[in-house]
């Protein structure tokens, strides 16, 4: 299912490639977590794109997003349950629309590879559900990024769970960390040490007084997912550093 730009009157002011980062690849153009959502974000012009890795039963990373395999393939079931080989033969585009019928849901491995080809920037999200094996996955992904050709230094990890956060800054320091929130806390202070570089948050619960929180902090901050660079004009005043967003050509087309 196509993910549609919401609707509003544009801002005038283009935004520049370099503070945009691609949802998922550009999800409103392709099927999200795919090679061809994410060979979209260098065709627009911008250096940073985000994705979500998991591990299939076999212990493999791969990015894809949900528990469950139904919204985005057409197979049934939990990731998790689910073995590589059987994975990618998996249709993991048609949902989307019939031209991507060929997509299949990715490894890390060939994920790094077209950031690498593409010389992108990557914000990984680790993925974490309530049975999620953290530790499982972080060493996963830390063993597939020490092979990958990606240098450290264009991948950012992020996650919604402090736990993972916390295995990474123990076990990798040397990867820069961003904590995800829906809304940042008042006592958001209490995990600085969580993050390196960045601080995420939805958007629409994003407050002045929290931005300049996070600003004085010396962090950079980022949200997602706004796709109506209208709905967000002011946030850029308040010092939002980027915007995590399925559709950036509409930021990159204002006239």
């Amino acid at each position: 299912m196509k993910i549609e730009p919401e609707k509003s009157v544009l801002s005038s002011t283009p935004v520049s490639p370099h503070k945009l980062c691609g949802h998922r690849g550009v999800a409103a153009q392709a099927p999200e977590n795919t090679l061809a959502s994410i060979a979209r974000v260098r065709e627009l012009g911008l250096s940073w794109v985000e994705v979500d890795v998991q591990l299939t039963q076999d212990g493999i990373p791969v990015v894809f997003h949900d528990q469950t395999l139904s919204r985005c393939t057409n197979g049934k079931g939990a990731l998790k349950d689910t073995a590589l080989v059987d994975l990618q033969q998996l249709d993991a585009g048609s949902h989307f629309s019939a031209d991507f019928a060929q997509q299949r849901v990715p490894t890390l491995a060939a994920v790094l590879a077209q950031v690498h080809h593409d010389e992108l920037h990557l914000n990984l999200e680790i993925k974490t559900y309530a049975d999620t094996d953290i530790a499982a996955l972080c060493d996963a992904v830390f063993d597939c990024l020490s092979t990958s050709p990606v240098n450290e230094r264009q991948i950012l990890i992020s996650s919604f769970s402090l736990d993972a956060l916390r295995y990474c800054r123990d076990q990798k320091p040397s990867l820069a960390r961003a904590i995800l929130w829906e809304t940042i806390p008042d006592n958001w202070h209490e995990f600085r040490d969580l993050a390196t570089l960045s601080i995420h948050c939805n958007y629409r619960h994003l407050t002045q007084e929290k931005a300049k929180s996070v600003k004085d902090s010396g962090l950079a901050l980022k949200c997602y997912t706004p796709n109506d660079p209208h709905a967000v004009a002011p946030l850029w005043e308040w010092g939002v550093d980027m915007m995590i967003t399925d559709a950036p050509e509409r930021y990159l087309s204002i006239s």
